[in-house]
C-alpha cells in the first residue's frame, strides 16, 4: 500500500509539472484507506521419523522442484569462548569439506551437473542444512544432503582455506567505519553474553579439525532437529525417502548451556577514524521477542526510526540535513533480550549535535504520546506487511519449524497482530518509559574527533576504543 501511495505521489508531481497544479478535488495519497488483505494460512503436514526428526511437509505441484531445510540448535553462541568465529568456519567446511565417501570436488561437480544446491548456514541460534533440486534428481540430491548433514569429512585443506579467509576478513574489518560501529555496538550492548563476543586472529588460528568434529558430534542429533520441506512430492513417499536417507543417524542427548542476560556498561564508546562522516549507534537492551511489552515497543520503535516518516529521519535528515542516513528499530531477542537502537551516518562536524537530537527523539516518545494519526500510519505498515509472510510455502514451513525450535506458541504472530491492533498512544508511551533509558544508553561513535563540533566528553563518560 505504501508503494501505491508513493506511485500516486509521483503521478501527482508529473501532473503538477504538466498542468501547473493539482486539482483541488484530488485526494491526499497518504490518507487513502484500503481494505486489509487477509492471507490464507498454510498448515504443513507434521510427521516424526523413527529417529526423532520432526518433519513439516507442504506439497506444491506447481513446479517440478523440491526444497528442504533442517534446523539444529548449533548456533554461534554455543561455540567455545576461546574459539569465537568457529561456527562460521564450521558451516563453510561442513559444506565444502567433503562428506560420506564423496570428496569436496565430487559433491560440487555432481550438484552442478544436476542443477541442484546443498548449503549450510549458521546464525546465533541455529545451523541449518538445505537443499534445492529438480524432482527428477531428488534421490541423488537427498543422498548428498544426508551425507553433508550426518557424515561431513571436514577436510583439513578446506579448513585451512576458510581460516585464511577469516583471518583476511579480520585484517580488513577496520576499513569501513560503519562495520566498525556495528561490531563495537553489538559487542558493548551484548556485553556479558556470547552474542557480544568478537573473533580475533588468535581465536581463528586456534580452531582445529577436531574442534569441528566435536561441535558436530555434540549438537547434531535427530531427536532435536526440525525439518521443513516443500515441493513436488507425495507426502507418504517423501517420508519414506527421508527415512531411508537419514537411517543410521542416532538419537542422543543435547545439553544446551544457559547464559546470563547481557549487562552492558553505559558509556560513549569512541573509535578514532579519519573520515568525513561519523557513524553513531545508541540504545539499550529491552525485552525478549514476543514477551510482554514487545509488540508495543516494536511499534514505538517504528515511529522512532522506520522509514522516511519516522521521527529520526524527519528530524535529523529531512529538517536539518545533518545525516546521510538515519533510522532505528527494536531487535528480536530469543533467549536473551533484544535492544532498541537508533543509528545515524552524519556530518562529522555535527556529530555532537546529532547525538543530542537523537537522544531527544527517544525522550520525546517518553514524555508525550504520539498522535493517533502517526500511530495509525506505522500500525498499518505492520498490518499491511502480513500478507508477505505467505508468499512462499517453503518460507511458511521454515518459519513454523523455527517457531517450534524456539518454543514459541503456534499463534505467536496472531497474538502480536492483535496487540498491534489494540495499541494506543498511551501504550507506546508506557513501554518507552518502562524499557528505554536514554541516560543509560550504550553509545558508539566512529569518526574524526578533530572535526567534531564539541568534545564527546561534554555529553557523558567517554571510553576510547583502540582499533584491533
Amino acid at each position: 500500500m505504501k508503494a501505491l501511495g508513493m506511485m500516486f505521489v509521483g503521478l501527482l508531481a508529473c501532473f503538477s509539472l504538466a498542468q501547473g497544479g493539482v486539482p483541488a478535488d484530488w485526494p491526499d495519497p497518504f490518507k487513502l484507506q484500503f481494505q486489509r488483505l487477509q492471507p490464507t494460512a498454510i498448515q504443513p503436514t507434521r510427521v516424526q521419523l523413527s529417529n526423532g526428526v520432526t518433519v513439516l511437509l507442504i506439497e506444491d505441484r506447481t513446479l517440478p522442484f523440491v526444497t528442504g531445510r533442517i534446523y539444529l540448535r548449533a548456533g554461534s553462541i554455543y561455540e567455545p569462548a576461546d574459539k569465537v568465529g568457529m561456527s562460521g568456519i564450521f558451516s563453510s567446511v561442513m559444506r565444502t569439506g567433503g562428506a560420506g565417501n564423496r570428496s569436496a570436488d565430487q559433491i560440487d561437480e555432481t550438484l552442478e551437473t544436476l542443477a541442484a544446491t546443498v548449503s549450510v548456514n549458521t546464525d546465533n541460534l541455529f545451523t541449518s542444512v538445505a537443499f534445492n533440486t529438480l524432482t527428477e534428481n531428488l534421490d541423488q540430491v537427498l543422498s548428498i544432503w544426508a551425507d553433508v548433514l550426518i557424515r561431513p569429512s571436514f577436510a583439513q585443506q578446506r579448513l585451512d582455506l576458510e581460516k585464511g579467509r577469516a583471518l583476511e576478513a579480520i585484517r580488513r574489518r577496520n576499513d569501513q567505519p560503519t562495520q566498525i560501529a556495528v561490531r563495537e555496538f553489538l559487542r558493548r550492548i551484548n556485553e556479558g553474553h556470547p552474542s557480544g563476543l568478537v573473533s580475533s586472529a588468535a581465536s581463528i588460528q586456534s580452531i582445529t579439525r577436531d574442534d569441528l568434529v566435536a561441535f558436530h558430534q555434540r549438537f547434531f542429533k535427530p531427536n532435536v532437529a526440525v525439518m521443513a520441506i516443500t515441493g513436488d512430492f507425495n507426502t507418504q513417499e517423501m517420508t519414506a525417502k527421508l527415512e531411508r536417507a537419514l537411517q543410521g543417524w542416532q538419537r542422543g542427548e543435547v545439553a544446551l548451556p544457559t547464559f546470563a542476560s547481557p549487562s552492558p556498561k553505559p558509556s560513549i564508546y569512541f573509535v578514532q577514524k579519519e573520515t568525513n562522516q561519523s557513524v553513531i549507534y545508541m540504545g539499550n537492551p529491552t525485552v525478549t521477542a514476543y514477551a510482554g511489552g514487545y509488540s508495543e515497543l516494536d511499534l514505538a520503535s517504528r515511529v522512532l526510526g522506520d522509514g522516511f516518516n519516522s521521527r529520526l529521519f524527519l528530524e535529523v535528515r529531512t529538517k536539518r540535513g545533518l545525516a546521510y542516513a538515519t533510522g532505528g528499530a527494536q531487535t528480536q531477542g530469543f533467549g536473551w533480550p533484544g535492544f532498541i537502537y537508533g543509528a545515524s551516518i552524519s556530518r562529522v562536524e555535527k556529530t555532537a549535535e546529532v547525538i543530542e537530537i537523537m537522544l531527544q527523539q527517544f525522550r520525546d516518545l517518553q514524555s508525550r504520546p504520539v498522535s493517533q494519526e502517526e500511530l495509525e500510519l506505522f500500525r498499518n505498515n505492520i498490518l499491511n506487511a502480513e500478507v508477505f509472510r505467505f508468499t512462499s510455502k517453503q518460507a511458511v514451513a521454515e518459519r513454523i519449524a523455527r517457531t517450534q525450535m524456539l518454543g514459541l506458541p503456534a499463534d505467536y504472530y496472531e497474538q502480536y497482530v492483535r496487540q498491534i491492533q489494540a495499541a494506543t498512544p498511551a501504550d507506546l508511551q508506557r513501554v518507552m518509559q518502562q524499557y528505554v533509558r536514554p541516560e543509560q544508553f550504550v553509545i558508539v561513535v566512529v569518526g574524526d574527533q578533530r572535526q567534531f563540533d564539541k568534545p564527546l566528553s561534554s555529553l557523558g563518560n567517554v571510553v576510547e576504543v583502540p582499533l584491533e
